[in-house]
């Protein structure tokens, strides 16, 4: 997940699922919420949020999302 930072940049967040092993042509569905609250350690700012996948080492984009103001 790419976060907007204070200076507009984006900056990379790894969030972690898990490993798993499949045999060839099997399925396994994967999910993960992750919290825009604010937290002491993180502060969110406006802008598009890149959200992307990791799998065996290749980087697949799913999509962005754009965090407004309040």
């Amino acid at each position: 997940m790419h976060f907007i930072k204070a200076n507009g940049a984006p900056s990379a967040k790894v969030f972690k699922l898990k490993n798993v092993d499949l045999a060839p042509h099997a399925t396994q569905r994967l999910g993960k919420t992750i919290s825009l609250a604010e937290m002491t350690t993180r502060k969110h700012y406006p802008g598009a949020h890149l959200v992307e996948l990791v799998l065996n080492g290749q980087v697949q984009r799913l999509g962005e999302f754009e965090l407004v103001a309040a």
